[in-house]
């Protein structure tokens, strides 16, 4: 048998780790920005204007780094710490799905990047042919019979079938 398993919880911690180092260091630069800020224009003495214009250098470095950060780097974070933290109390549907074929290309798909995988469905309502993700690279072949568990059309647990 040819098994496949995500670690959710493995992978819910060393996100939520991920989410609070980056929230560390988001806040420790901030606070260190502020405090030269003050200290030049509070230091400045006679010289305020070469000063001022330096603290308004800083700052305007640090929007523009807050802008990429919390739009790139903080939103992909985050959106992968939401997506395992959720997974406990969302909705996992197990389905009997025959392997059609994995994609490289990578996508991103609910905050996290993944690989299309090409699966047809067998249920009551006859066979249908659909795409869903997996995080990792899947050693099935075509035509292989498998249980799958998915959460937000990603797979979580993959069994094949003798």
């Amino acid at each position: 048998m040819n098994n496949y398993c995500v670690d959710v919880n493995g992978e819910y911690i060393k996100a939520k780790s991920k989410i609070f180092r980056s929230s560390l260091l988001f806040s420790l630069i901030l606070t260190a920005v502020i405090i030269a800020d003050v200290l030049l224009v509070a230091l400045a003495g006679e010289e305020y204007i070469v000063n001022f214009i330096i603290s308004s250098i800083i700052t305007v470095l640090f929007i523009w780094f807050m802008i990429f950060f919390i739009s790139n780097v903080y939103s992909d974070i985050n959106a992968r710490y939401q997506y395992f933290r959720g997974y406990q109390s969302g909705i996992q549907p197990t389905d009997e799905v025959i392997f059609i074929r994995k994609s490289d290309e990578l996508c991103y798909v609910n905050g996290l990047y993944v690989y299309p995988v090409f699966v047809r469905y067998l249920s009551t309502l006859g066979e249908r042919d659909k795409i869903i993700y997996t995080l990792d690279d899947l050693n099935y072949q075509e035509e292989d019979k498998l249980t799958i568990t998915t959460y937000q059309r990603i797979i979580i647990k993959a069994e094949k079938h003798a």
